[in-house]
């Protein structure tokens, strides 16, 4: 890692010698078993950047699988949000046992540099910007000791989970909290044999948080989702608001099992005019690594005056790293339409930590652009401007993007040509909206037709999610199926 800051050039190499020798063994192990089984194409593995690799490059840079998962998700989100038409997008995942946060601008994921694992050990590879927090649908639910609830960071798991899923478990849970309040089907519960018991759910409420509150089982189960949500609407501040993006500028894009329970309710809880749920919120992850380009990353750090550095060297350094991509992207056999590639430098004032990343136009970029790029970017983070002092490049950043062939959502949409409101509708049941009882319509997800409209309160539910419209909200099913929900009483 040809970067300055030794503990995390360290760090950053320690983890990668750790992990290495687990992910050759493995990669080369499940290429092989592909070729013998007739597999003849190239296999390709993710990477925290958003980004995929071929596995003997995998093999040597193991440390940039790192958050993989969370950045193939926020991938699916910007790929499958631009062909809906929208390219300022906030992505929430949220799953069992977490909750991912992501910013897209103008159709491109932010990636960072600069990630801690565990234990504050610092990872300096470029990843999704990516902020994770414990809230997912097995998040546990407790009074602590100053006697205020508490949902997470602890997680039921899947083993035992949620009360509901009948396996042993008998802590409170964000699933089992939706499930009371009537926004999940007590009998089609994926994994569950038979129908969820809620006369258990209650009991254990009741005696868990509901004696400690002064509150019914139901009123429990609405704190729990109330407490849910607030932590993770702070979760999207930080990565909007503290950023300095407004998040009524941006689509909340929600997916992930959970994610389209509790997507209206953060829109509302942060003034973002509308919520798009994709086709199939389950395997948008999965997605992500479909359409994913093939990515390789470079740095190197310079630490020079910007106003002194010798340009010509800059330029030299750049075109050196264009070439290396260049060089793995043919080495990998993948095929790939176009090369596109992404310069950056990382700068900041002298006398000053903080560094903010610039987007460098061109290879042969001029003085000039550096400094009125770095101008633009402090003051869109702090609204200061700083002419009398000067500005350092730390480290000249490319980024070589292997551009694959375009990838149809086509086939993920589930929306029928056409069809009435009617011929979707699998019922209704009681559910909990704003203290409140609402007898809600149920609709079948795969039954909703192309151009579709209806009004909250209703619950969309589908083999891999389960949407929740709260009432006022009003709802369309657009050409590719996704669902996009104008939230009430927001701009």
């Amino acid at each position: 890692l040809p970067e300055y800051r030794e503990f995390e050039r360290g760090s950053t190499a320690a983890i990668n010698g750790y992990v290495q020798p687990i992910i050759d063994r493995y990669l080369r192990r499940l290429a092989g078993e592909l070729r013998r089984e007739g597999c003849a194409r190239e296999l390709l593995v993710m990477q925290g950047n958003g980004g995929t690799m071929s596995v003997d490059v995998a093999a040597r840079h193991a440390v940039n699988t790192l958050m993989s998962g969370p950045a193939a998700g926020v991938k699916a989100a910007a790929y499958t949000a631009l062909a809906a038409g929208y390219r300022d997008v906030i992505s929430c995942d949220m799953g069992g046992t977490s909750f991912d946060v992501g910013v897209i601008r103008d159709g491109v994921p932010a990636v960072s540099a600069d990630k801690e694992m565990g234990y504050g050990l610092p990872v300096r590879v470029p990843m999704i910007d990516i902020h994770t927090i414990g809230a997912g649908g097995g998040s546990i639910a407790r009074v602590n000791s100053a006697g205020i609830l508490q949902v997470g960071p602890e997680s039921a798991g899947a083993e035992p989970g949620p009360i509901c899923y009948r396996r042993g478990g008998d802590e409170p849970t964000t699933t089992d909290a939706n499930l009371l309040l009537g926004r999940l089907n007590p009998d089609g519960l994926l994994g569950v044999a038979g129908a969820a018991e809620l006369d258990r759910v209650r009991d254990i409420f009741d005696k868990k948080i509901g004696a400690h509150l002064g509150l019914g089982p139901d009123e429990v189960a609405a704190a729990i989702i109330r407490v849910a949500n607030d932590k993770m609407a702070g979760a999207i501040r930080l990565v909007s608001l503290q950023r300095g993006y407004d998040p009524r500028d941006f689509i909340l894009f929600a997916f992930g099992g959970a994610g389209p329970l509790h997507a209206v309710a953060l829109a509302r809880e942060l003034a973002i005019p509308k919520v798009l749920v994709p086709a199939r919120p389950g395997i948008t992850s999965a997605l992500g690594c479909l359409v994913a380009d093939v990515r390789h990353d470079f740095v190197r750090t310079i630490n020079q005056d910007a106003g002194r550095m010798d340009v010509h060297d800059a330029r030299a350094i750049l075109a050196a790293q264009v070439a290396e991509g260049k060089r793995m992207l043919a080495s990998e056999g993948v095929e790939v339409e176009t090369v596109s590639v992404l310069h950056q430098a990382d700068m900041q004032f002298v006398g000053q930590t903080h560094v903010l990343t610039v987007t460098i136009p061109r290879t042969d970029f001029e003085r000039a652009d550096l400094l009125l790029g770095f101008e633009r970017a402090y003051w869109e983070r702090f609204e200061v401007e700083l002419k009398q002092m000067r500005a350092l490049v730390m480290s000249l950043r490319t980024a070589v993007i292997g551009r694959r062939p375009t990838v149809s959502l086509d086939g993920l949409a589930a929306a029928p040509a056409r069809g009435a409101l009617a011929d979707a509708k699998a019922g209704s049941r009681r559910a909990w909206f704003d203290g409140a009882w609402d007898d809600t319509p149920i609709y079948r997800r795969e039954r909703l037709a192309v151009g579709v409209r209806f009004d909250g309160p209703a619950i969309v539910e589908q083999f891999d999610s389960t949407t929740v419209v709260e009432p006022g909200d009003r709802v369309e099913v657009d050409a590719s199926g996704n669902l996009i929900i104008s939230v009430r009483g927001v701009a």
